[in-house]
């Protein structure tokens, strides 16, 4: 091709609106980019970006809500604090940011109640919340008890072999004790025969797991408050004798005489199960207080409940054991097998279920029966879906069912999981090996170069 002045001048030409081209497709990017904004997440475990439960929380804020952080004037600070505050902002638009130093503004910390440097104040609807930190879980829980409309009140029973809420061993319910009031319940321990008469406030009573026999009185206690409309959990054991046939009969229920177990070998292996009478449960019945539940949940040593279908509750099961588990009438020794004739009960079995009524003074009325209390526990309360399932019982007998639990999520990137054997074998390769390598391919260059 001969190159003349024209082409020369068509070749500038094409070159200057392949530029104008270009920067006018970059200009137009630009504006689509402030025009429609779409975020992607391809983090592990998504943990960039909030869970749908925070979401669900943010839609039921009606009105603006304002984070006030109370932190020093630190640029790399603010930056995080912004971005965090930033996931929430476009769930919901009307969320507000203030940042506040303390030192310069002590008046507003003081009168936000703020006692350190790093608390946000969280404001809705003219209440307050303060958080320690910008975890979602924490966030989550404060926006919970924003929108608690009153405070809601749980007693639990003692006296008579149940879990305390003070224990803070494997079998105590401390642990629980702190999700509870972080999440804004107020909960109380009673023992009915010091002081038989319950609080008007309490919005349910709570069994966690009672051994011993109860006195009649007590007992009676029991049937009243239910009788006049009180919510109920009631956290059951196998092979025990605590006089409460006639609170059952008044719930329509009966348990079953044995221990539930699962002789399924492949799937105790599969999910780390050791003993027959620690029973999974991945099925929920789809019931309302477990439609986010989609992980299992373990209860050791369970009894499994019977229903009486003339009942004048309306009773729906929550907790379905797997078919071949079945209710163990023998001891739990050896090889473990299903004798019918004997009294065991075949699967699959209920292990909780939830009962409501509508009273005639209180209203709707919920009660929660589940034939196991270690779930509960302090040992049991962070496997699987033990947790998110106590607390949507708890939020569902108080009557607050957009109020859904939320767990930190977990990222498979973030924790290295070593076993002794590969840390010695990494110890032996980088601590030993290498080094020696090392040293004799400089002693053989050293070598060499002598040489030449």
């Amino acid at each position: 091709m001969q190159i003349s002045s024209r082409s020369r001048w068509q070749i500038r030409l094409q070159n200057a609106l392949f530029v104008v081209l270009f920067l006018g497709v970059i200009g137009l990017l630009a504006w689509l980019s402030q025009q429609h904004y779409r975020e992607i997440d391809l983090s592990a475990g998504a943990r960039n970006s909030l869970t749908e439960q925070s979401r669900q929380l943010l839609q039921a804020l009606e009105g603006p809500v304002q984070f006030t952080a109370f932190v020093q004037d630190d640029p790399g600070l603010h930056q995080a604090i912004t971005k965090r505050i930033g996931m929430y902002q476009r769930v919901k638009p009307d969320i507000s940011l203030h940042l506040v130093n303390p030192d310069l503004n002590p008046d507003a910390a003081l009168a936000a109640g703020i006692t350190r440097q790093g608390q946000m104040l969280i404001t809705w609807a003219e209440r307050q919340q303060r958080v320690e930190s910008l975890a979602e879980q924490e966030i989550g829980q404060a926006l919970q008890r924003l929108l608690r409309a009153e405070d809601r009140w749980l007693v639990f029973v003692e006296g008579f072999g149940e879990r305390s809420l003070q224990d803070s061993g494997s079998r105590g319910l401390s642990q629980l004790q702190g999700l509870l009031e972080r999440s804004g319940f107020m909960v109380s321990g009673q023992n009915l025969i010091r002081n038989p008469t319950l609080p008007e406030l309490a919005s349910a009573l709570v069994l966690a797991g009672p051994v011993n026999a109860m006195p009649e009185g007590v007992q009676r206690a029991l049937r009243d408050e239910l009788a006049r409309g009180r919510s109920l959990l009631w956290l059951a054991e196998p092979n025990t004798q605590t006089g409460l046939d006639d609170l059952a009969a008044d719930l329509g229920i009966a348990f079953i005489d044995g221990v539930v177990v699962d002789a399924n070998l492949e799937l105790r292996a599969l999910m780390g199960i050791d003993h027959p009478a620690v029973i999974p449960v991945v099925d929920y019945g789809g019931h309302p207080l477990t439609r986010e539940l989609n992980v299992h949940t373990l209860f050791p040593v369970a009894v499994a409940i019977d229903l009486d279908l003339e009942s004048a509750w309306d009773a729906r099961p929550f907790l379905i054991t797997l078919p071949r588990t079945w209710a163990e009438t023998g001891p739990l020794e050896g090889e473990l097998t299903l004798d019918e004739t004997a009294g065991d009960r075949p699967g699959p079995l209920v292990l909780g279920l939830s009962l409501s009524r509508e009273h005639p003074e209180a209203g709707e009325q919920r009660v929660v029966v589940i034939g196991d209390s270690d779930f509960i526990g302090n040992h049991y309360l962070g496997y699987g879906g033990n947790l998110d399932l106590a607390m949507n019982v708890f939020n569902w007998l108080t009557q607050d069912d957009t109020l859904l639990s939320i767990n930190p999520r977990s990222a498979p990137d973030t924790r290295l999981d070593i076993g002794e054997r590969t840390l010695i074998a990494l110890g032996v390769i980088f601590l030993i090996m290498l080094p020696l390598t090392l040293l004799a391919i400089g002693i053989a260059i050293w070598i060499a170069r002598r040489r030449s």
